[in-house]
C-alpha cells in the first residue's frame, strides 16, 4: 500500500495538456505521459504512439488520449464508468494494441484529469454531449478506418443515450458495433436507494463513498481504494439526481435497431443486471448478450480467466464485423 507521499501527482500533467481544438498533433511532454503510464501500469509504447491533450466540451476541459498502431485495422472509442478514469483501463489498452486498434479514450467531467467537481454531473445530457464532441473530433483526426465503441457501466449508459438520441447509421455516422460492458440502467438496490435520495438530496450535496474490497481482482480493488489519487472519496447526490432523471428518459425511449453487444457478469453487485438485461433488450432489439459466469462489475479488471472470456467475445465480434465490412466494400453495398 502506498503512503500519501508516494501517490502520483497529477497536477503537472493536468496543467501541461494542450488544447486539441487548436492543434491536434502536440501532446503533453513525454516525461509526464510516461510517468502517468508507469503509475497506472499502462502498456508502454513507442514515441508518438500515445498522445494526451484536452478538448473543451459542455463547459468542461476534457482530458483526451489516443493510442495509435502503425498497422491499425480499425478505431475504437472508449467511455469509462462512474468513479473511473482512463488510467484504470490498461488491460483494454493492451487488447486494442494486440488487435491492431487505434484507441481514443477520455475522462468524463469530474473524473480523472478532466475538469469539474469530483464525480458530479447535473444532467446526463452533458455526458452524451461530451461523447459526441470527442467522437466527432476523433473521426476528423484519426485514419479513415471502421469505428467501434465500448462503454463500461455509466460509459455504456452514455453510449446507449447517444444511439437512442441521435439514431446514427452503423458503419457510417456511428460505430460498426457497440460493446456495452455491464452497462448502467438501474443500480443495485435502486428501489430503496431512490427513496433515501428523495429524503436527503435537499440537505447534503455528497455522501462518503464506501469502498468494497470484493470481486475477483483484490489487487485492483485495493489500488482503487488506497493508491489512486484520481479517485473521488464521495458519491455526488447531484449525480444521483441526474441518474434519476435519465432513467425516466431512457425507459420511455422507443426501440432502436442497432448492432449492440452486452457483456454482463453474473456476480455483479453494482448494477441490477437482472432488470437491466431485458430493459436493454427492449431498447435494442438486435442486442447480442454474453453472460460471464462469476464475473463482477468492472469487467476489464477481472481475474485472468474471466477477463479472457470477455476479450474472447470481443475478438470474435471484431473478426465478424470487419469481415462483414470488407465483404460489403467489395460488393459496393
Amino acid at each position: 500500500m502506498k503512503t500519501t507521499k508516494e501517490l502520483w501527482n497529477s497536477y503537472p500533467l493536468r496543467n501541461a495538456l494542450p488544447d486539441w481544438r487548436i492543434r491536434w498533433q502536440p501532446s503533453a511532454p513525454e516525461a509526464l505521459t510516461q510517468a502517468y503510464r508507469q503509475y497506472y501500469r499502462l502498456p508502454d509504447v513507442e514515441a508518438g504512439q500515445h498522445r494526451m491533450g484536452k478538448l473543451e466540451s459542455a463547459g468542461f476541459d476534457i482530458a483526451l488520449q489516443y493510442w495509435t498502431c502503425p498497422d491499425a485495422v480499425a478505431n475504437l472509442i472508449l467511455v469509462h464508468g462512474y468513479y473511473d478514469h482512463v488510467g484504470l483501463y490498461g488491460s483494454l489498452i493492451g487488447f486494442c494494441r494486440a488487435q491492431r486498434l487505434n484507441l481514443v479514450a477520455f475522462d468524463l467531467p469530474g473524473h480523472g484529469l478532466s475538469s469539474g467537481e469530483a464525480a458530479r454531473i447535473d444532467d446526463f445530457d452533458q455526458y452524451e454531449t461530451v461523447f459526441a464532441d470527442v467522437f466527432q473530433q476523433a473521426k476528423q483526426q484519426l485514419p479513415a478506418l471502421p469505428w467501434l465503441a465500448a462503454g463500461q457501466s455509466t460509459g455504456g449508459a452514455i453510449l446507449a443515450s447517444y444511439l437512442l438520441k441521435r439514431h446514427p447509421v452503423a458503419g457510417q455516422s456511428g460505430p460498426l458495433l457497440v460493446w456495452l460492458l455491464a452497462p448502467l440502467l438501474r443500480p443495485a438496490g435502486w428501489r430503496s436507494g431512490r427513496w433515501i435520495h428523495t429524503l436527503v438530496h435537499r440537505f447534503v450535496a455528497r455522501v462518503p463513498r464506501r469502498f468494497v474490497l470484493n470481486g475477483n481482482n483484490r489487487v485492483f480493488a485495493e489500488f482503487v481504494a488506497s493508491s489512486d489519487p484520481l479517485q473521488s472519496r464521495y458519491l455526488s447526490v447531484h449525480w444521483v439526481t441526474a441518474l434519476k432523471r435519465w432513467l425516466g428518459w431512457i425507459e420511455r425511449r422507443s426501440p432502436f435497431d442497432y448492432p449492440v453487444r452486452m457483456i454482463q457478469g453474473t456476480a455483479d453487485q453494482t448494477v441490477d443486471w437482472r432488470y437491466n438485461i431485458p430493459a436493454y433488450q427492449r431498447l435494442f432489439p438486435a442486442l447480442m448478450l454474453s453472460r460471464i459466469v462469476g464475473a463482477h462489475h468492472h469487467l476489464v479488471n477481472e481475474s485472468p480467466e474471466r477477463l479472457g472470456n470477455v476479450y474472447e467475445v470481443m475478438r470474435s465480434d471484431l473478426s465478424a464485423v470487419l469481415a462483414a465490412q470488407e465483404t460489403a466494400s467489395k460488393t459496393g453495398q
